[in-house]
């Protein structure tokens, strides 16, 4: 589609954009935008949604009106999600109480109004973006983006923004492919790459591509592919347009002291958020059985963004941070505290979001 007609209404909405972005305590003479990456970790309706293995996130109710719904659940090989999906009693209540603890974790930002640009992982459908976004009474995004994928269980990417777009949205299906040994299936249906393209104050075409790796319980490589392949999209973009990716890229610890897909693959070509900036941080995952922090969710610039800058654009690595001032964020232990179906006073995610922010000088 040529949008070349809209080019000239758009810059004045980007323009216009300019003093509605975050500013914070920051000179007057930058323009600022704040981003932040979030696994809200399993944000389903109470809906079954044709063809997604979505039955644990059911009321138990029409799972047991439904023989088929538990079979299926029967079929699951490790004992805890066989439970998990078995038993949940994932009603309208608890949903709306796992809403009003996510709207408050992102309210913590800009003083309730949130991140300019919000990359949100683990997100069921449009339907839920919405509903979440109507909490968000002070964050007035009027770009609200989530296409369906490929993903078994129909948790999918999402981008949120107050930012206006210049062209249509795109799903990129990561090209995972069986190396060495291994059978073809275990590349199996998983999340693709959301690209999601925002004007940024001033004129600037940006590309923001959300991301949710393959999980752990998938061969490692796979987590490498992606990682290749973000590259490619990269290289694939317009000279003039700043790339930004943010989401869960599922590599842990462990697995990056021994294959260093962070350290090597990814700052081949981006500059990480946590390499440049969030010196303090342990990380946004704790896996407790292995005491064992690890930065699961990360952000990715242009490395010039961090020197003579992106078309005057860069980002401020003293802005990085773990967002984790809300009530319901910190456990007894000090880690992301899960919702665990709304069963504690604390809880809403087992990840922690990741907050930054860009700027270049007023024109």
């Amino acid at each position: 589609m040529n949008y070349s007609h809209l080019r000239p209404l758009l810059l004045l909405v980007a323009l216009g954009l300019a003093g509605c972005v975050s500013t914070s305590s920051h000179d007057a003479s930058e323009l600022r935008v704040s981003l932040m990456t979030y696994n809200v970790e399993n944000l389903f309706d109470t809906v079954h949604d044709q063809g997604k293995d979505d039955f644990a996130y059911l009321p138990l109710a029409v799972k047991q009106a439904h023989p088929e719904y538990l079979a299926t659940c029967a079929k699951i090989k490790v004992p805890a999600w066989r439970e998990q999906c078995e038993k949940t009693d994932w009603t309208d209540a608890k949903l709306d109480e796992k809403l009003t603890r996510l709207a408050d974790v992102i309210g913590q930002i800009d003083h309730g109004r949130g991140p300019d640009i919000l990359m949100l992982d683990e997100v069921e459908n449009l339907a839920m973006v919405e509903r979440l976004n109507a909490r968000l009474s002070k964050s007035a995004y009027q770009t609200r983006v989530l296409l369906e994928g490929w993903d078994e269980r129909g948790i999918d990417t999402a981008v949120l923004s107050r930012l206006p777009q210049w062209g249509a949205p795109i799903l990129h299906q990561v090209p995972y492919h069986a190396e060495g040994d291994d059978r073809s299936e275990k590349t199996g249906k998983t999340r693709g790459i959301l690209e999601v393209r925002l004007l940024l104050p001033g004129g600037q075409k940006a590309s923001v591509f959300a991301v949710h790796l393959p999980s752990g319980g998938g061969p490692g490589y796979l987590r490498r592919q992606a990682v290749d392949y973000l590259a490619v999209l990269k290289s694939q973009l317009p000279a003039d347009v700043l790339p930004i990716v943010g989401g869960d890229f599922n590599i842990n610890a462990g697995e990056e002291r021994q294959h260093r897909y962070i350290a090597d693959n990814l700052a081949s070509t981006w500059s990480v958020s946590h390499l440049i900036g969030c010196a303090e941080c342990k990380g946004s995952y704790y896996y407790h059985a292995l005491r064992q922090w690890s930065f699961f969710d990360i952000l990715l610039f242009p490395p010039q963004m961090t020197a003579a800058g992106f078309n005057g654009w860069k980002v401020d690595p003293a802005s990085i941070r773990l967002a984790h001032q809300s009530r319901y964020q910190v456990n007894k232990w000090g880690s992301p505290s899960r919702f665990d179906d709304g069963k504690h006073d604390d809880g809403v995610s087992d990840h922690w979001p990741l907050y930054a922010e860009i700027y270049r000088a007023r024109p």
